[in-house]
């Protein structure tokens, strides 16, 4: 379209007779939808139309400057139909526009519909558009026609290529919906009728038919003498209607050449007084397709462009446009349709172990195998090996595991072939493996039941490594029984007593070599005691004002104790689980930490937290005390005399990547505590910066406080990408 070429040679002014009627207008008072009283012309524009060269070319001119004597139009509009494309030349700008006409500026933008035309202007240009609408309603409407079929050809340019890889997605199976209902969804309830008779029958939802019960109970949860699954049962007349809690399936399929993974979200929904007849609820959610290299692409079902719903590639985004954050409780390890299994073992996951793993699990998470098997192949040997549990507890990088080079696969773990058959058989994980390397390191022989039973304590070798050459591991374990039995505390807590309780005794110098020492009739009341003989009455009398002041620390403490604890073959973060722990912990080093409440107010908002760096070969000496964001980030790192000696440099690296690992584990909620945190620490040091404050004692008397702040502080790379340092960023510009 020749566009300047036609605004010079075909110039368009009012009729004499658009003239007369724009003078003979006159304002109105009229009261608006939310009651104001305005005044407005009965007629706001007035439009000519042409067609010339073969372009629909449409002039508006305004009431406002019709009456100041002004002949010109305001806006002069281009259409050419065979190409779809308009133009409009602003004439107050002198320039050219591309937006629609409701996006000009109109002096009167909301009546713009009070229009005028020409009958015969009119019909030219519902011609020349083929549009139905009259005035300026039928241009606008073509306009907004134009603009939906480019929008449409933009989408589809980028969502072709997804639906195309969707196309290819195989039907689901004949008996999936049987399955979910009775594999998948994992509820199951008998629902019965109130009666005073010792035997009546109740509903089994698994069953599907009546059964017998006896003495039920409303939500009690027991099994189904027919089927002897667990059940919960129902009073039909306590029971309104409710839904199980939602779940999550996985159905393994080719698709052309690749496997798509697919996702669903299930549950059932009961109606009062259909309990037989429960509504089943599937919605496929996530579709991830793994090629030949096992590289995956991620697809979810999600509202494309605020548009419509429709498979999208990418991740879900995990806040909506209101900036309310989405959570979802739910536990994405599920059950996994297995009917297909023998097939789907011809295909490229025949070397991935995911096929054993599968039929050995009554819950998995395939997504996270597959990711985790791309930086530890290993695990394809040990699921085909049988080792279950094992895998389970290496899968999102909850545990590191060592493998030696070697043909034998026993070997290459550390174990022998008949402990690799006591591990299969068991069902033994990590801590069961830790413990058959410890017997054969040292040439042990120790009963399976007991291994069995330190697992389920959670207890490794490191864990009891204070006591293990003083006591043989059966005296131990009888000895954690009898100190469970009477103190009603769970082992595991148990053990970090007792190796606090044998720190705190060598620290007063008692010959911990010594049975009735290291063997205490009463653990917990011998720990208390020596908690008060080691100053202990103070730190007591301290941690007891503290809570007083902030109830919560205790609590906080435990609660992110499996998020940030970890460690390697030569350091180890371990989070303090009382006040006291962190007071004598500050009391050892020696510097400041149990001298001033600010850390523990720090602690109870969630701005910071308090860890121990510790190395692993000694986890019950104090080395390094840090203050953490919630983010990883790392305000201060300090020792003996408040100081930070050169050989922290070396563990500067194991920080890294500490930092990195817990990014893993860090939820939403962390991230928005976090941000917080950065602005109150930015906001902290631009007051010290005002101020000039100083360090006032020790080797770093006469510093700025600030200085020896910022040079301390080693910044976490998060997991939330550019978009969180970006905001980190403008929280550093913002202070």
């Amino acid at each position: 379209m020749k566009k300047e070429y036609l605004r010079k040679t075909y110039q368009t002014v009012a009729t004499d007779e658009m003239m007369k009627m724009a003078e003979n207008d006159h304002l109105v008072k009229e009261k608006t939808w939310y009651g104001a009283v305005v005044e407005n012309y009965k007629t706001d524009i007035y439009m000519r139309c042409q067609v010339i060269e073969g372009i629909l070319k449409v002039s508006f001119f305004q009431t406002h400057d019709m009456r100041l004597g002004s002949n010109k139009p305001a806006y002069e509009l281009y259409i050419d139909k065979d190409t779809g494309r308009f133009f409009t030349w602003d004439t107050a700008r002198r320039k050219w526009k591309t937006a629609i006409l409701d996006h000009m500026d109109w002096i009167f933008y909301d009546r713009i519909s009070r229009s005028y035309m020409a009958p015969e202007d009119n019909l030219l240009m519902k011609q020349y558009l083929d549009v139905a609408e009259d005035g300026y309603n039928g241009i606008s409407n073509y306009q907004n026609d134009v603009r939906e079929r480019q929008l449409k050809e933009r989408h589809r340019r980028e969502t072709e290529p997804w639906d195309f890889v969707m196309s290819r997605v195989p039907a689901l199976p004949k008996d999936w919906e049987r399955w979910v209902d009775k594999q998948a969804i994992h509820y199951n309830y008998i629902f019965y009728d109130y009666s005073r008779k010792k035997i009546q029958t109740g509903y089994c939802s698994w069953c599907e038919k009546e059964v017998p019960i006896k003495k039920p109970k409303h939500n009690k949860m027991g099994k189904c003498p027919c089927c002897r699954h667990t059940i919960q049962y129902k009073a039909k007349g306590r029971t309104g209607r409710f839904e199980t809690a939602a779940e999550t399936a996985y159905l393994l399929q080719p698709c052309g050449d690749d496997v798509v993974l697919r996702q669903f979200k299930v549950l059932r929904h009961y109606a009062k007084g259909g309990y037989e007849t429960p509504k089943l609820y599937i919605f496929e959610e996530r579709r991830v397709i793994y090629n030949s290299a096992m590289e995956s692409s991620r697809f979810y079902y999600g509202l494309y462009k605020n548009s419509y719903s429709r498979w999208i590639k990418g991740e879900r985004v995990s806040y909506n446009p209101y900036r309310m954050y989405y959570y979802d409780n739910r536990d994405y390890e599920g059950a996994v349709y297995r009917r297909n299994l023998l097939y789907l073992a011809r295909t490229k996951l025949s070397r991935t172990g995911l096929g054993e793993l599968i039929r050995q699990s009554d819950r998995l998470d395939p997504e996270v195998y597959l990711e985790t098997l791309r930086e530890k192949p290993y695990l394809e040997q040990l699921a085909k090996a049988g080792l279950i549990m094992v895998v389970k507890d290496i899968l999102g990088g909850k545990r590191e595991l060592e493998i030696d080079s070697s043909h034998d696969f026993a070997k290459a773990l550390g174990i022998d072939k008949n402990q690799m058959r006591r591990l299969r058989k068991d069902k033994g994980g990590f801590q069961y493996l830790a413990w058959l390397k410890y017997e054969k390191q040292n040439k042990k022989n120790y009963p399976d039941q007991m291994l069995k039973q330190l697992e389920q304590w959670q207890a490794e070798p490191s864990d009891l490594g204070f006591i293990l050459k003083k006591m043989s591991l059966v005296r131990i374990c009888n000895y954690l029984k009898k100190q469970s039995a009477l103190s009603g505390r769970p082992v595991k807590e148990l053990i970090s007593t007792w190796r606090d309780y044998l720190f705190m005794a060598s620290r007063l110098k008692a010959d911990t070599e010594a049975e009735l020492v290291f063997k205490p009739k009463d653990l917990v009341a011998k720990h208390d005691e020596t908690v008060s003989l080691c100053g202990g009455e103070e730190i007591v009398k301290q941690a007891e004002e503290i809570l007083e002041h902030y109830p919560d620390i205790d609590s906080i403490c435990r609660s992110i104790q499996e998020k940030y604890e970890y460690g390697d073959k030569q350091y180890t973060i371990i989070v303090p689980k009382t006040v006291e722990d962190i007071l004598v912990e500050g009391a050892v080093l020696g510097h400041c930490l149990d001298r001033t409440d600010i850390y523990f107010g720090r602690i109870q908002r969630r701005e910071s937290f308090i860890v121990f760096l510790r190395k692993t070969e000694a986890l019950d000496c104090p080395y390094y005390t840090l203050e953490i964001e919630p983010d990883g980030t790392a305000r201060q790192k300090r020792t003996t005399g408040d100081k930070q000696n050169a050989d922290f440099n070396k563990a500067k690296r194991f920080i890294m990547k500490w930092q990195r690992e817990i990014q893993k584990r860090l939820t939403e909620e962390d991230f928005i505590l976090a941000k917080e945190s950065i602005r109150l620490r930015k906001k902290e040091f631009k007051e010290l910066r005002e101020t000039k404050a100083k360090i006032w004692h020790g080797h770093l008397a006469g510093k700025l406080l600030v200085d020896v702040l910022e040079a301390d502080l080693m910044e976490a790379v998060s997991s939330m990408g550019e978009e969180w340092e970006g905001e980190k960023a403008d929280l550093s510009a913002a202070a």
